[in-house]
């Protein structure tokens, strides 16, 4: 009987922990974003996150696009580039294939590039008055 009660509980954990990246790396990655001068509104992918400084959550499984705009700046624009976590290879120890898997399928696998946005925002030229005579 003991044996049976171990060999369940090994199973369980082995369930458990099938997708390391899924478990250890979650599927949502935090952004620091801070721009000089702050208040600049923050959207990623065309859906608004408020005004800067700001940490930001985002999924992990795909590439993004940040911009940030500020009246009287122009506008900054940038991409958040996914890249394969090192979580992703310690499915070896549970059999490669279960977790991986899982882990493909929720983006658990990724990790998004930079994790901190610094920007200084340029201001905006002015356009050139012409006089007429």
């Amino acid at each position: 009987m003991r044996f049976l009660f171990n060999l369940i509980f090994i199973l369980c954990v082995l369930i458990l922990f099938a997708a390391c990246s899924t478990v250890l790396n979650t599927t949502t990655q935090n952004l620091e974003i801070k721009t000089n001068p702050a208040n600049a509104k923050i959207s990623v992918d065309g859906k608004k996150f408020g005004t800067s400084p700001q940490i930001i959550n985002i999924d992990r499984g795909s590439n993004h696009t940040i911009k940030l705009e500020l009246e009287g700046h122009e506008t900054y624009e940038t991409q958040i580039t996914r890249k394969i976590s090192f979580w992703f290879w310690a499915n070896v120890f549970n059999g490669f294939i279960p977790g991986m898997l899982t882990d493909m399928f929720t983006g658990a696998m990724y990790n998004l590039l930079p994790e901190i946005i610094e920007v200084d925002l340029t201001p905006a030229k002015q356009p050139e008055k012409t006089g007429r005579k």
